[in-house]
C-alpha cells in the first residue's frame, strides 16, 4: 500500500537532499591557493633536480634550499617522533639537533624519491580541503620525460607564515612517507626506551648511505 506524502514528510525529505548536498560540496570543495602553492614550488623542486648545467652537489644545495621553504620540517621532526615528543619540549638544545638531524634525513629521502622524476613536468588535478582555509591534501600528476605519469598527494597546512607542506604520498598506494617514518621510528624509540640520541645515531647513518646512492647514480 502507498502511504501519501504529508507536508512533513516532503519537508524532511528536502532537508535531508539538502543535507547530502552540502555534504558532498564539502567533501569536494577545492583550494586554488594550495594547489597553486603546490604546483609553483614542486615544479621549482622538479626542475633544480633535472638542472644539468651546475654540479651534482651544486643541484643537492639547490633542492635542499628549495624543500626547506616548501615543507614545514620543524612541524614534520616533531610529528614523526609522536608520543616521544616530550624530550624534545622539555630540551631546547635536544630539539634543535633532533630537527636539524631529521631535516638532513627526510630532503635526502625526498631527493631518492624524487630522483627519477628530475626534470618532469608536474600538474596538479584538485585537491581536497580537510578543514576549510587550513589543511589541504593537493592531488598532483607527475610525468617523467620517459614512463608512465606517478600520483604524488601533498598535504599542506596553512599557518601564519603561509602555507607548508606537511607530507608526501608516491604512488598509486597513497601511503603517507611521514606516517611510515613515524611508525618506524616509534618502533626504534619502543625497542630503546626512548633514547633520542640513539635513534639519532641511527638516522645519520641512513642519511650518509642514502646520499652515496644518490652521488653514485649522478
Amino acid at each position: 500500500m502507498t502511504r501519501p506524502v504529508t507536508r512533513g514528510t516532503f519537508l524532511s525529505g528536502l532537508i535531508g537532499l539538502g543535507a547530502l548536498a552540502a555534504a558532498t560540496d564539502a567533501h569536494a570543495a577545492r583550494n586554488s591557493d594550495a594547489e597553486t602553492y603546490v604546483q609553483t614550488n614542486a615544479a621549482a623542486a622538479l626542475a633544480a633536480l633535472g638542472n644539468q648545467s651546475v654540479s651534482s652537489t651544486q643541484r643537492q644545495q639547490q633542492f635542499q634550499r628549495l624543500m626547506t621553504q616548501f615543507a614545514d620540517m620543524q612541524r614534520i621532526a616533531i610529528y614523526v617522533v609522536g608520543r616521544y615528543r616530550g624530550s624534545l619540549v622539555e630540551d631546547a638544545a635536544l630539539r634543535r639537533e633532533w630537527q636539524d638531524t631529521f631535516q638532513a634525513f627526510a630532503i635526502a629521502t625526498y631527493e631518492d624519491q624524487f630522483e627519477n622524476m628530475s626534470g618532469a613536468a608536474i600538474r596538479v588535478v584538485g585537491s581536497e580541503e580537510r578543514t576549510a582555509g587550513r589543511d589541504v591534501v593537493v592531488d598532483s600528476q607527475v610525468r617523467p620525460a620517459r614512463g608512465e605519469p606517478m600520483r604524488v598527494q601533498w598535504r599542506v597546512l596553512r599557518a601564519e607564515n603561509g602555507w607548508k607542506v606537511t607530507d608526501i604520498a608516491v604512488g598509486r598506494d597513497g601511503v603517507w612517507l611521514g606516517q611510515i617514518q613515524q611508525r618506524q621510528f616509534l618502533a626504534q624509540l619502543d625497542s630503546n626506551r626512548g633514547d633520542i640520541r640513539a635513534l639519532m645515531t641511527d638516522i645519520r647513518g641512513r642519511t650518509t648511505s642514502m646520499r652515496q646512492r644518490i652521488m653514485a647514480r649522478s
